[in-house]
């Protein structure tokens, strides 16, 4: 892990008392222009630095045609359960309060989890107001943190804009419902320019690790459950043109997409299929289900979500050449990866 996973929201120094990122020696190269005040303020007041402990950068699949054209991004193991959540702000005005609250509530008819405000008394999200960026834990980690501690900071006041207020509100909440930033989807095939990335980012203090970090590299396939790349996701950072080789870019997203709505209910429902790595290979075993891939390490077990009927598991495995081998598993049963006798990278789906 190269930072500690509740850091500094872009550009504004780390809050005491997480530790801060090391500093490594920039690399130096020509951009295309220097960023203003204003246009600094804009990235300071919309972009987030939330980060788990897990580190970056995972393996690559290609896909096969025709797989499930859903996206999202979020780690395994840290999605709540239906429910109700109790948020409880420690500063800022009752209008302010009421405005998150409100538009944090847009995630509920999705992830199955309700916000209840309350004042006093434990809770699982604990919000401050503040000028240190904007981040949170991520899902079921915030019941690690200590009742007297916040978990999430917004920087947001009375004046900010209401899409601003709707667009951060939604990303942080993202988090802490378990998803992470999707332009680190491990599918995620952005062609950066990273002369001018480190650069560009150099202006308000970036160190090229923290580039890294924060922007350029992927997540780990194995700790995390997600879809091909979702570009009009809340969770992923805007990116200008000039920052990519090709003219890539992403605009500023502030309402959830139709995607992460799909995601978010995939995730928090209740029909699911037990899967376990029970292959006589060492290696994480990545498979598909329901437009949703998830990783195993050896031994691993997960309950995948399904549906009812018509449930098509695609393993990737590599017997010979690397491909995507399709499996029809029931609603209802376990199953588990196996080796086939002959070869034990050839890979089967049998029930457990």
């Amino acid at each position: 892990m190269k930072c500690p996973f509740f850091t500094i929201a872009l550009i504004a120094a780390l809050i005491i008392p997480f530790s801060s990122c090391k500093k490594d020696q920039l690399e130096t190269s020509s951009i295309d222009y220097v960023l203003s005040a204003e246009e600094l303020a804009e990235i300071n007041e919309n972009f987030c630095s939330t980060i788990d402990e897990h580190d970056f950068l995972g393996h690559d699949h290609e896909l096969e045609n025709g797989m499930a054209d859903d996206r999202g991004t979020g780690y395994k193991g840290k999605f709540w359960s239906a429910g109700i959540l109790r948020v409880r702000f420690l500063n800022g005005s009752t209008a302010l309060q009421n405005k998150v609250l409100n538009y944090a509530k847009t995630w509920s008819p999705y992830s199955n989890v309700y916000f209840v405000k309350v004042t006093s008394g434990n809770s699982e999200i604990r919000i401050r107001f503040g000028t240190n960026g904007s981040n949170s834990y991520i899902g079921t980690d915030n019941l690690n943190i200590s009742q007297n501690e916040q978990t999430m900071n917004l920087q947001l006041d009375d004046e900010t804009l209401e899409s601003t207020i709707r667009g951060l509100t939604l990303h942080e909440f993202g988090h802490a419902l378990g998803l992470m930033h999707e332009h680190q989807n491990p599918y995620v095939n952005i062609s950066w320019d990273k002369p001018k990335v480190y650069a560009y980012y150099a202006q308000y203090g970036w160190p090229q690790q923290k580039v890294d970090n924060f922007v350029i590299n992927k997540l780990a396939f194995a700790p995390t459950q997600h879809t091909t790349f979702d570009a009009a996701s809340i969770m992923a950072y805007p990116i200008p043109a000039s920052l990519t080789t090709n003219g890539y870019s992403i605009p500023w997203n502030s309402e959830l997409s139709a995607i992460d709505k799909e995601f978010m209910l995939k995730m928090s429902s209740g029909t699911r299929i037990s899967v376990r790595h029970a292959a006589n290979i060492n290696t994480d075993i990545t498979f598909h289900l329901n437009g949703i891939s998830t990783t195993l390490k050896k031994n691993e077990s997960i309950l995948a979500p399904a549906t009812t009927t018509g449930n098509t598991l695609k393993i990737w495995e590599c017997p010979n050449g690397c491909q995507w081998s399709s499996f029809y598993p029931a609603y209802g049963k376990k199953y588990k990866i196996v080796s086939a006798s002959n070869n034990p990278n050839d890979l089967k789906l049998v029930e457990d």
